[in-house]
């Protein structure tokens, strides 16, 4: 579980993301290359839902246990909330900057005054940094989120009806009831349930290839696409 406490008033408008039944393969946008996803020797377990009601079956489900790493985190963050309100910012600071280095450069051509050939390239610069920042932004998240083992060392269980995270006081459910947003993106499955301002990441690479179709069939069963909603 990934838990995002926003820094800026302009996170904070932002939903924030610590991981198929016939199963369709999620889309990816046209330009991002596909990677292969290979499993990286993780063994899922078959456990019983010890939680079940009197009056209900005992549900088998899969319990999965990984680490996530720097990189994944970072292209999670890529579709989370905190990527999509600094780049929106980013967009504006961007457009500004841009509008002001062809003021001061057409100026400089008009005038030949050195001031404006200056403040020209100062703004091309703010430019750059601004189209940069979410970048480091989402790059310094993905590296602290790592070095906290509460959030980069992940126990799961996944059963029909949803999927139980962590155990104790930390632990927490994501329902199967058609509320949670669900992507799949380069090798994760990301998980953004209802009223939460954090996500799930399961990297696809550490469920075993016996239970893969398994997990995939009920989570989707369970999750909506935003092109779905």
């Amino acid at each position: 579980m990934i838990d995002f406490q926003p820094t800026t008033k302009e996170e904070q408008e932002e939903p924030q993301p610590p991981a198929a039944a016939q199963t369709e393969p999620e889309t990816e946008p046209e330009g991002e290359a596909e990677e292969a996803i290979e499993w990286d020797g993780s063994e899922a377990e078959l456990v019983l839902d010890d939680d079940a009601a009197e009056y209900e079956e005992p549900q088998t489900g899969i319990k999965l246990s990984y680490v996530l790493r720097e990189e994944e985190v970072f292209r999670a963050l890529e579709k989370s909330g905190f990527s999509k309100t600094m780049g929106r910012r980013a967009i504006l600071e961007c457009v500004l900057f841009a509008a002001l280095a062809v003021l001061f450069f057409a100026r400089f051509f008009a005038s030949h005054e050195g001031a404006n050939l200056f403040f020209g390239i100062v703004a091309v610069l703010a430019l750059l940094l601004a189209a940069l920042l979410p970048v480091f932004g989402r790059k310094r998240r993905a590296r602290l989120i790592c070095a906290d083992e509460r959030l980069s060392n992940i126990e799961l269980e996944i059963y029909p009806d949803g999927i139980q995270i962590g155990s104790g006081d930390g632990e927490w459910e994501i329902p199967f009831d058609g509320t949670c947003r669900r992507v799949e993106h380069r090798g994760l499955l990301l998980l953004f349930p209802a009223g939460k301002r954090h996500m799930l990441i399961l990297p696809l690479r550490c469920v075993e290839p016996g239970v893969l179709a398994e997990v995939q069939a009920m989570v989707v069963s369970g999750t909506y696409r935003e092109d779905e909603s």
